[in-house]
């Protein structure tokens, strides 16, 4: 709140009790002139405030999400409908979450469906995916990590106020990377060696975010999984599994999610170049989109674990 608008903000006042103690016409359309200008000044000034505030934060996407939050008014979840009745206990409201969230595909798909998935023909969820590669690729080796790459990886982490069930934030554990690095090297290295992730890693908070519709319908909300700082460290095994994928060509070249150099960007535009290209030639152009509800929760963990 700037001098300025503090001095208009009064004048307003005062404009506003000469108004209703006037019957003057000029002096109403002069008021109503004045309170457009200042909400107009005021709303600038609140722009450059937040722009301010996001070019000198470190995590711009973080704090222009709390700034959207803080605007829309967020509230926490206290109340649900639950088969018709209302229900504002915590841990009832939590139960039913975890419930909701825990059961997606088999009220979208249904278990019979799910189980004919992890039953395809000739046997073998990867049928599909033997069937249709033209040649077999190499297996891949992992290597092991050494504490330049722990410590590299820990830097690159974005600091933020989220944190897992360990209540450890990534300020701290950037700050203690130094001391906690060599043990984090010897948990990494031997689950590399056995094949397994840690299960004490695999914890995670869920917190149910509201997308659109009833508030109170828990349908409508989406689950975000907040995992401990450490386990973010144990993201080696996808740098290594991203580099063996793109050495041996693995994905196709119109796969465009979850890859490095890669966004909907470059999805977009590869799109949009072969549809005015194809307008070029004179060619007809016709397009099938299709909107997957919940596709992430749908997959079948069995046949993922086993491609």
């Amino acid at each position: 709140m700037s001098k300025g608008i503090e001095i208009s903000i009064t004048q307003k006042k005062e404009l506003y009790f000469s108004r209703r103690n006037s019957k003057n016409p000029k002096l109403k359309e002069h008021y109503k002139l004045y309170c457009k200008l200042l909400s107009k000044v005021i709303k600038e000034a609140k722009i450059l405030q937040y722009k301010k505030h996001i070019l000198t934060t470190y995590n711009k996407a973080r704090t222009t999400w709390n700034i959207v939050k803080s605007k829309t008014g967020k509230e926490e979840i206290s109340l649900l409908n639950i088969k018709g009745k209302l229900i504002q206990n915590q841990q009832t409201t939590a139960n039913s979450f975890n419930d909701h969230f825990s059961s997606i595909a088999e009220k979208l798909m249904g278990a019979n469906q799910i189980d004919k998935m992890s039953q395809l023909k000739n046997g073998a969820p990867l049928h599909y995916t033997l069937r249709n590669c033209r040649y077999p690729y190499p297996n891949i080796k992992f290597r092991h990590t050494s504490t330049e790459e722990i410590e590299k990886i820990i830097k690159s982490l974005i600091t933020k106020n989220a944190h897992g069930y360990d209540e450890i934030l990534i300020t701290i554990l950037k700050w203690s990377a130094p001391f906690i690095s060599s043990p984090l090297i010897h948990i990494f290295n031997k689950s590399l060696e056995l094949g397994s992730f840690p299960s004490r890693l695999k914890y995670s908070i869920v917190i149910p975010i509201f997308k659109t519709g009833d508030r109170l319908n828990t349908s409508n909300f989406r689950p975000i999984s907040s995992l401990i700082s450490s386990s973010k460290t144990f993201e080696i095994s996808y740098t290594r599994i991203n580099a063996h994928v793109a050495l041996n060509k693995i994905l196709a070249n119109e796969h465009y999610g979850f890859r490095s150099s890669l966004s909907t960007d470059n999805a977009s535009y590869t799109l949009i170049h072969e549809i005015l290209s194809a307008m070029n030639n004179k060619h007809t152009v016709g397009g099938i989109f299709c909107d997957l509800s919940k596709a992430f929760d749908c997959v079948n963990h069995r046949i993922l674990c086993q491609t």
